[in-house]
């Protein structure tokens, strides 16, 4: 039998929009979904499980709307999936703790189960933190590899392929169990077939009760204000000259000067005039 593998999808909100005053959040329930990176990391999954005989298992930590992406790993070629009954909330606490609280609900899922590999997209839509997968291998027990572009089998190891700054990849060879996160890097998830993607919206996922969240204490965020400035009142006459006062309008100050169209080599000595009067540089001007 080929190898045991667990793809994790996000239910995640694509589209957040912040409050710039208040810092609240807003999105759409239309806009939750998978994103790329998710999706080719099933796509990866699908062509191991093919060549390696393997079978792959969807899995996602939403509300019963989360299905839709489950019925589409089910239609491109997943063997089955699994939904984790819990509809996490838009806020900022929500978001930040999601990848520690994603991670657990997922290992609960897999209990009594062992797959040799789980698949995730290296961050989500909304968080953006891409702590899942480290979460979720440091529960498992499982050796990690994070932002893998390319996944291939090499007789019975399995090499992740990593980007490196500068053009340069290193080639992991993965233990198992491992937990993979994956870029999109050009990888789409394949079409399915018109009666696969019928059966797949016939099939019955089953759905697994998470663990209440435990509360946890977040920072309040709150808009940027300036600190007041102390000013002393200003003593014009007329609210004219006291605006004046007011704004350092009156204050002795260097007006702008502009200078041409001159020569090149005019301008640069007035550059350089300019900044050696101003103390910017020293010694005789070249």
């Amino acid at each position: 039998m080929g190898p045991q593998m667990v793809v994790a999808l996000s239910w995640s909100w694509r589209r957040v929009r912040v409050d710039p005053l208040t810092g609240s959040l807003h999105a759409e329930d239309r806009d939750r979904g998978g994103n790329a990176a998710e999706l080719a990391a099933l796509e990866h999954a699908l062509r191991l499980a093919d060549e390696l005989d393997g079978r792959v298992l969807a899995v996602t930590v939403g509300p019963v709307a989360a299905e839709e992406i489950l019925r589409t790993a089910l239609a491109a070629g997943a063997h089955e999936a699994v939904r984790i009954d819990r509809d996490d909330q838009l806020e900022p606490g929500s978001l930040a703790h999601n990848g520690a609280d994603t991670a657990k609900a997922i290992a609960s899922a897999l209990h009594g189960r062992a797959p040799d590999l789980v698949l995730c997209g290296d961050r989500s839509a909304d968080g953006g933190t891409g702590t899942t997968p480290a979460f979720l291998a440091a529960r498992l027990g499982a050796a990690q590899a994070l932002g893998v572009v390319k996944l291939e089998s090499n007789g019975q190891s399995l090499l992740a392929h990593r980007r490196l700054d500068g053009g340069s990849r290193e080639v992991l060879r993965l233990p198992r169990p491992a937990v993979v996160s994956l870029e999109a890097a050009g990888v789409r998830l394949r079409r399915a077939s018109l009666p696969a993607v019928l059966a797949a919206q016939k099939a019955t996922i089953p759905a697994i009760p998470a663990e209440p969240h435990r509360h946890r204490p977040t920072l309040p965020a709150r808009p940027l204000r300036p600190r007041p400035r102390e000013l002393p009142a200003p003593a014009g006459a007329t609210a004219h000259d006291r605006v004046l006062e007011l704004t350092g309008a009156l204050q002795d100050r260097t007006p702008p000067t502009v200078l041409g169209p001159l020569p090149a080599a005019e301008a640069v000595d007035e550059l350089l005039g300019y900044l050696h009067r101003h103390g910017y540089i020293s010694g005789e001007t070249p």
